[in-house]
């Protein structure tokens, strides 16, 4: 059955489980519920040696469902040695489990496998993105969920006379600064970069020149401009939100064949040919340009005109720091916000570059897909739009051609 068949995402993480994991499913005898969890759950046992299932009909062993603290039936406990987490498959619309049971199991496996937990730390202070907001098209709250799934803590920082992180159990995330960093603040980045620090950088198309001069000094270009693309409009983007859809080979993107989008986006690339650890990972179609002429962007302006770069462009690039530590830098901040994270591959895109960086290269893939439950976040000029339509408009032609009717029969 595809619809319980696990993702090779699962499978690659159960390669690389060390200790022994049991997954213990809280079910009745007879049920839906139980025989769609069976089909999911072998399959674990199947790719991993390490991975032992039992099932466990909750009214007739009390005992242990009061240890695991089972109150429901349809809950999974996942145990590795004196830990473990309790997950509830308990689908309130069917007779049988969630449809994302396996997005639960597998990352509680990831993240009891994991003896230390690793930390994305947020930069904050200048008007950065939001990392607690998950409903407003502009915030961060759904990458934040994604990656505390992937197995990382997450936590918020104000920069100020230095950056005291354990260098090889963090990742700074500098995620489209609106103020200028000071000067102590570019120093006290610099002196975690220098001393082994992994560092993400997600830029705006305008603006943050001091981090472009930062980024200059460690082989990379950050291009004043604003990428263009009039045929992303085809398939659904714009013309500045290019799709992207060729990643130059890299462990990140060998196996991705999924496209991107990437909204609002600037060029960043290799400083030159000579910075061999700098690398780029997307690239945009022929048909893109970078867009010098800001001021005539603004005004709506702008075409192709000699003195821009013609495309593909470089939008993303990652590398190996001289001085030990991973860095990925990428033009643009909306690709990740909450409006278009779910985009085609956006999600595993830069979760994948996380891991990268992180060094847990095993779980660069492709994840089981959640079903979203119809949640669709709307820009306010949308929603008057929808409004506009829906409570006005059509309303309106319904009248119109009930009027009309009403009129031509009075006067057949």
């Amino acid at each position: 059955d595809k619809l319980f068949s696990i993702s090779d995402q699962t499978k690659q993480i159960l390669g690389t489980v060390q200790s022994e994991v049991e997954i213990i499913g809280f079910f009745k005898e007879l049920g839906l519920d139980r025989k769609e969890f069976l089909t999911l759950a072998k399959q674990y046992e199947e790719y991993s040696d390490k991975v032992r299932l039992r099932m466990v009909d909750p009214d007739k062993s009390p005992g242990l469902a009061t240890q695991y603290g089972i109150t429901e039936y349809s809950t999974v406990v996942v145990a590795r040695d004196q830990d473990s987490l309790k997950i509830s498959l308990s689908d309130p619309l069917s007779d049988g489990i969630i449809n994302t049971s396996e997005h639960e199991i597998t990352n509680a496996i990831i993240k009891l496998s994991k003896d230390s937990r690793k930390t994305l730390y947020f930069l904050i202070g200048h008007g950065e993105r939001d990392t607690k907001d998950v409903s407003d098209v502009s915030g961060f709250g759904q990458l934040v969920n994604a990656v505390r799934d992937e197995g990382y803590e997450v936590s918020e920082l104000l920069v100020k006379q230095n950056l005291d992180l354990p260098k090889y159990d963090s990742i700074l995330v500098i995620a489209g600064p609106r103020k200028t960093l000071l000067q102590t603040e570019l120093s006290a980045i610099k002196n975690f970069m220098d001393e082994g620090g992994n560092v993400i950088f997600m830029l705006e198309p305008q603006g943050s020149a001091e981090l472009a001069a930062l980024l200059s000094q460690y082989g990379i270009k950050v291009g004043d401009n604003i990428v263009i693309d009039p045929s992303s409009k085809l398939v659904g983007g714009g013309d500045v939100a290019p799709i992207v859809a060729q990643y130059p080979p890299h462990k990140i993107t060998n196996d991705f064949k999924f496209a991107t989008l990437f909204p609002f986006v600037r060029t960043v690339e290799p400083a030159s040919p000579e910075a061999s650890n700098i690398e780029s990972i997307a690239q945009t179609s022929s048909y893109s340009w970078a867009e010098t002429n800001l001021a005539l962007f603004e005004q709506g302006k702008a075409d192709y005109e000699p003195g821009d770069r013609k495309g593909p462009v470089s939008v993303a690039v990652v590398g190996q720091l001289e001085q030990g530590g991973k860095i990925a830098v990428f033009g643009s901040v909306e690709f990740s916000a909450n409006r278009f994270l779910l985009f085609s591959g956006n999600k595993d895109y830069v979760l994948n570059v996380i891991n990268w960086i992180s060094g847990d290269e095993n779980l660069i893939t492709i994840r089981p897909k959640v079903a979203e439950q119809g949640k669709i976040v709307l820009t306010d000029s949308q929603l008057k739009f929808f409004f506009a339509v829906t409570v006005i408009l059509i309303p309106l032609i319904i009248l119109t051609a009930g009027i009309f009717i009403w009129w031509k029969r009075k006067n057949m």
